[in-house]
């Protein structure tokens, strides 16, 4: 079975009140989907008998608009596959941005200036030394994650497409374990395991479990910001302590929510 395309869920129709002829109509609608951006290129439009049976028109009329589609370089026919948008429109569409009427920004709340920095502590896109919480990636990774994600994908059960443990998954904890023993000699079992999806959420579990609103803290200075960690936690702003710096290190008080 052919699968769908996205030109499928538009919505076409026509009006038999107009005395524009029907496939004027249907190459009308068309172009005008592909010029405002609608219909991207390289997408599959609907087959001529799909076509004919939503709008309830005769074949011809849909063929003939997409011929004209054609000729005048919006569509491609590919024999054997069907009627696709152009490939290259880059000297048909010309996209305008929409105007309107222009809106004071809201101020924020609370709870969002709390979170100003964050942009600021995400992971630089670019390249540069000593860059935490990035990876090394080039051909050979991308090769490596690709088979490893094929043989995982293959051998997926029942178990692996439902809600498992919060923890994370068994197996992992325990390989898990297994390294830590061998490269870091820390004796641990999967129990005492807990899987996060980050150092952010990894800080943020930590300081919920551990800290109260009013306790004192002292965080290595990284990207990860200590205010964000703080007021996520407890559900509010996060105060500066004394300021005091030793090494790498700031003191910090846990400021206590609403």
């Amino acid at each position: 079975m052919r699968s769908r395309g996205w030109a499928d869920l538009y919505g076409w129709k026509i009006e038999r009140a107009d005395a524009t002829p029907l496939p004027r109509q249907i190459y009308a609608q068309i172009r005008s989907a592909i010029l405002s951006g609608a219909l991207s290129a390289g997408s599959r439009l609907p087959s001529s008998r799909n076509l004919t049976a939503r709008l309830g028109t005769a074949r011809a009329s849909v063929i003939a608009g997409y011929e004209q589609l054609v000729a005048e370089g919006y569509a491609e026919a590919r024999p054997g596959s069907g009627t696709f948008v152009c490939a290259d429109l880059a000297n048909l569409i010309c996209r305008a941005p929409l105007a309107g009427p222009r809106r004071k920004p809201r101020p924020l709340r609370p709870p969002a200036r709390d979170f100003s920095d964050f942009e600021r502590a995400a992971p630089a896109p670019e390249e540069r030394p000593f860059t935490t919480g990035r990876t090394l990636v080039d051909a050979r990774t991308i090769v490596a994650w690709r088979k490893l994600t094929h043989l995982a994908v293959r051998s997926l059960g029942a178990d692996d497409l439902g809600y498992t443990d919060p923890c994370g998954l068994a197996g992992l904890r325990q390989s898990l374990c297994d390294y830590l023993r061998a490269a870091r000699a820390v004796r641990c079992e999967p129990h005492q395991v807990v899987i996060t999806a980050g150092t952010q959420q990894g800080v943020e579990l930590a300081i919920r479990v551990l800290l109260t609103p009013g306790d004192e803290a002292w965080i290595e200075e990284s990207r990860l910001s200590a205010d964000t960690c703080s007021a996520a936690a407890c559900r509010g702003p996060a105060a500066s302590g004394a300021g005091r710096r030793s090494g790498h290190r700031r003191r910090r008080r846990v400021a206590g929510g609403a």
